[in-house]
């Protein structure tokens, strides 16, 4: 069973108006290279916005193989369901909490991070002990955490 992040965020307009009633879907398909060998993997969650715009996803963490080849890809869809925005190449490296801007952000560098241990990853957590009460194996002493404040 592959370790979980709630992954959230907030639906606004381009007036940065709430957009209640929204859905945001969430797709991981790829390839990874584990102790038994390679899989093929794929999941889709999905969650409706709040009155506020919110939203937050439980999705499987896909920095824990070796090839690093998985991500994630958000797609937000109005109340009238159209597609308002697409968000690809999104990294869970760990199973801490994090909001989706600070994944989007620190994907690509985490992705790289994740093929080379010698390379320092960008850890995105809401406070520090939550990071601390990773496994060991999940942590790395070259990690480098920011806290930023929740949704």
């Amino acid at each position: 069973m592959p370790n979980t992040a709630t992954v959230s965020g907030k639906f606004v307009d381009t007036d940065g108006n709430a957009v209640a009633g929204g859905k945001i879907v969430a797709t991981l398909v790829g390839t990874d290279a584990w102790e038994d060998g390679a899989r093929i993997v794929t999941s889709t969650e999905s969650a409706t916005t709040g009155a506020d715009g919110k939203w937050s996803l439980d999705l499987a963490v896909n920095g824990e193989g070796r090839n690093a080849s998985t991500t994630w890809t958000f797609t937000g869809y109005g109340p009238d369901v159209n597609k308002v925005f697409e968000v690809k190449g999104v990294f869970i490296p760990v199973a801490v909490d994090a909001l989706l801007n600070d994944l989007e952000v620190t994907s690509a560098g985490n992705i790289k991070a994740a093929k080379d241990n010698s390379l320092v990853r960008v850890i995105t957590a809401l406070n520090y002990a939550d990071y601390l009460a990773l496994p060991s194996g999940q942590r790395r002493d070259n990690d480098l955490v920011i806290i930023v404040p929740g949704v």
